[in-house]
């Protein structure tokens, strides 16, 4: 087959697709099962059968022995545990625990704790106890959306649950006092700039400092790797470390001309990563990136040069006996990536001289990261290639040596550290510099697994196989399918008809109505916690249904659950102009969206009865508020003057009443309008003013959807407005129960399709 030179080079090579492909089938996950077994067909040999076998059997007793999420029902529990890592994250201060106990019993894997109030820190090693509200994740139910339990149990986690105040929990056992690392990262911080919490990132591993507009602005060049302790940095300590001890050795004729001065200089590297992985405290990804490196380095002193991708083969089988879920994680996969490319341009350029390979590793590198950042992220950097060369370069071999410079005089010397920090933020500030300059983010439609296999088909391809025919029309495939899945996907998105499309976001509002290019968005679920719904829920599923751009965006009041992920929204996707209910508002989100029009040139609309808009054969007629208004003022109700709006086309109508409940829904009745509808988005979740007998009358809908989140503590939707809409024969969808709702028109009726199967139905009208 294609790859066989590569199967009878390096063995492991099948021994680490095959766990890959035991791996992702344990998990049930079709695609990359198909994806995997794809590769082994290309790796086949006669002589490898037995090394498949083994990697099968691998694969199947790291998922045996590795600890799954623990099934016991949500609720309060008596918990006590050990303190791994503890800090700030997301507005909320979190705690990973091993040596679990719930209510006596001994539990497999680690515990995660978020505590909400009155927060002290919590020293590594401390046994600590008290009652924890258990609580699984649970799917939203959107179509495609990640996969958080998924994620823990890739990070070891198999249990989660919260604390409200920190004076419920005892501490059975003090740990140890705070050691060289927690002592820098206390430090850099003192410094109080956003060069010192990168730097705090790249050299302890402690990412509390990284708020999202820092981690936005390397991302937006391309460069949001750098922050991150990975192979790159691991690379970079064994560099030191070598080029250190080989340089002394060499000042010492008498050592040099006695020992193997290139020999002793690898180990030193080595033994550099190991204590680097040490002191940031062992954590997985520096685990991972520790191994990678350590199996590579291993290859480099026993003179296997050609054989790096077995190296890496290596790391991965030790990985993923260790940790088998990491393969799905981000950070897994780009990691193995952009070595994987690395590697093969490395072999394709052995002999090329080696300015041309500093140009073009980082530029493969990211190329075969590429895929998965549009896969997972969805948003990618224009100048990441160019910046990558340019900055790749400039990180490894001027900012962190430098860094590493005031983290070895750190215990000596204040003054010399200070110094070598100081010059490592200068050096760091070109980037962040060059980053507002240039840096800008563009989302990219989600083009689907089959694009990201064909991607890494190819260039697997191209890069560690032989001239053959096979070869030469696996890649002309693989150039078809990755030009056309996004053309055909675009083409079909194209020609949708009407849909409205209601978004689970929990307990929050928010709504995608589309109608061929055409994108409107009600509302962007809300912000608590740190969660921004607009960045991790909304966000990722308008790339999800091709959305790039939004024509129109509503935000039918500044409620924190209705607005709170809209920021991110604005500030990310290309808007052609913003509705409001309202010109001013003190809401700090709504004083956001306004900061991020103006930066970005939106016009902001503001609306109410009587606007009417015919745009791309959508009808938009706003029905509440019921005059202009100006500004908040205090005790006002925001319900009351909230957006409702009557939007749709000859197929399909829709009304759609944001927070308008009881008292707006009266003064909606007495107007001499037209308010019937198919769908009736009801307002203000279902409460028990909503959906009043006369009003559902006027608008006399086939359906009716309510956005509540599960388990919500107000208890919507009331019973009250859930028995109205029986009474009047309405069909009722939840996005607690039914997960995301998507209505668009059949033939003969509504077409509604839910995540939940069994809310998936036609309605005759």
């Amino acid at each position: 087959m294609v790859l066989r030179e590569v199967s009878l080079a390096a063995p492991l090579v099948v021994v680490f697709a095959a766990m890959c492909l035991g791996i992702v089938a344990l998990w049930g996950d079709i695609p990359a099962g198909m994806f995997c077994l794809f590769f082994l067909v290309l790796l086949y040999d006669r002589s490898r059968i037995v090394h498949m076998g083994f990697g099968l059997v691998l694969a199947a007793g790291a998922v045996l022995f590795s600890p799954g999420w623990i099934d016991i029902p949500d609720g309060e529990y008596l918990v006590q545990g050990r303190v791994v890592e503890s800090g700030f994250n997301r507005g909320a201060y979190r705690v990973t625990l091993d040596r679990v106990v719930v209510e006596g019993r001994t539990v497999r894997g680690h515990a995660l704790v978020n505590i909400y109030n009155n927060v002290s820190d919590l020293g590594k090693g401390s046994v600590v106890e008290g009652r924890v509200r258990l609580r699984a994740p649970r799917a939203l139910g959107n179509e495609g959306e990640f996969d958080y339990r998924k994620y823990l149990l890739s990070q070891g986690i198999t249990l989660k649950g919260y604390i409200r105040d920190q004076t419920g929990l005892t501490i059975k056992k003090p740990g140890r006092e705070k050691g060289l690392r927690d002592h820098l990262a206390a430090a850099l911080s003192g410094y109080a700039k956003p060069e010192a919490e990168v730097m705090k990132a790249v050299l302890t591993g402690d990412r509390s400092g990284l708020v999202y507009s820092l981690r936005d602005l390397f991302a937006s060049l391309g460069v949001a790797h750098l922050m991150a302790i990975s192979g790159l940095h691991m690379g970079i300590v064994f560099l030191i470390g070598y080029a250190g001890s080989f340089t002394l050795f060499r000042l010492v004729p008498l050592l040099a001309g006695r020992l193997d001065t290139p020999f002793i200089a690898k180990l030193a590297g080595l033994a550099g990563v190991l204590l680097y992985t040490h002191f940031v405290g062992g954590s997985l990804p520096a685990v991972r990136s520790a191994i990678m490196v350590a199996c590579i380095i291993v290859s480099l002193i026993l003179s296997r040069k050609h054989h790096l991708v077995e190296s890496l083969s290596v790391a991965g089988i030790l990985i993923l006996i260790w940790m088998p879920f990491s393969l799905y994680t981000s950070s897994f996969l780009l990691s193995f990536s952009a070595v994987i490319g690395i590697t093969g341009a490395y072999h394709k350029l052995e002999d090329s001289p080696r300015w041309l390979l500093y140009i073009v590793i980082p530029v493969i590198a990211a190329a075969f990261t590429l895929p998965i950042t549009i896969s997972h992220f969805g948003f990618v950097s224009l100048s990441g290639f160019m910046a990558n060369t340019l900055f790749v370069p400039w990180f490894s071999f001027v900012v962190m040596p430098l860094g590493m410079a005031g983290l070895a005089f750190f215990p000596v010397s204040d003054q010399i550290s200070s110094l070598f920090f100081s010059l490592s933020f200068d050096t760091l500030g070109v980037i962040i510099r060059a980053a507002e300059m240039f840096g800008r983010l563009h989302p990219v439609a989600a083009p689907g697994n089959a694009w990201v296999f064909a991607c890494y088909a190819g260039m697997i391809t191209a890069f560690f196989s032989t001239a053959s025919r096979m070869r030469t029309i696996l890649l002309s495939l693989c150039i078809i399918l990755i030009v056309a899945i996004p053309a055909g996907l675009g083409v079909y998105r194209d020609h949708q008809p009407l849909c409205f499309d209601f978004i689970s976001v929990g307990q929050g509002d928010s709504a995608l109505v589309t109608r061929g290019k055409t994108a409107i968005l009600i509302d962007a679920g809300g912000s608590r916690w740190g969660f921004d719904t607009g960045r991790f829920i909304v966000g990722p599923h308008l790339l999800r249904r091709g959305v790039t751009k939004l024509d129109i965006v509503i935000i039918t009041h500044a409620h924190t659950d209705h607005i709170g992920g809209m920021p991110f929204i604005l500030d990310r996707f290309p808007t052609g102009e913003v509705w409001t209910n309202m010109k001013y508002d003190w809401n700090p989100d709504f004083r956001s969206v306004i900061h991020i029009t103006q930066k970005k040139g939106i016009p902001v609309k503001n609306v109410c009865l009587g606007d009417v808009c015919h745009y791309a054969g959508l009808d938009i007629e706003i029905m509440n508020p019921q005059e202009s208004i100006e500004r908040r003022s205090a005790g006002m109700d925001q319900n009351l003057h909230s957006i409702a709006l009557r939007i749709g086309d000859s197929s399909m109508r829709g009304l759609f009443m944001g927070d308008v409940e009881g008292l707006g829904e009266i003064r909606l009745c007495r107007l001499d309008r037209d308010l019937s509808a198919d769908v009736l988005k009801v307002g203000h979740h279902g409460s028990k003013d909503s959906c009043l007998t006369m009003f559902l009358k006027r608008v006399r809908p086939s359906l009716a959807v309510v956005p509540v989140g599960r388990g919500n503590v107000f208890r919507l939707p009331n019973r009250l407005s859930l028995g109205r809409l029986h009474e009047q024969g309405i069909t009722v969808f939840r996005t607690d129960i039914d997960g995301e709702i998507m209505i668009y028109p059949g033939h003969g009726g509504l077409q509604v399709k839910s995540m939940r199967l069994h809310a998936d139905t036609a309605l005759n009208r």
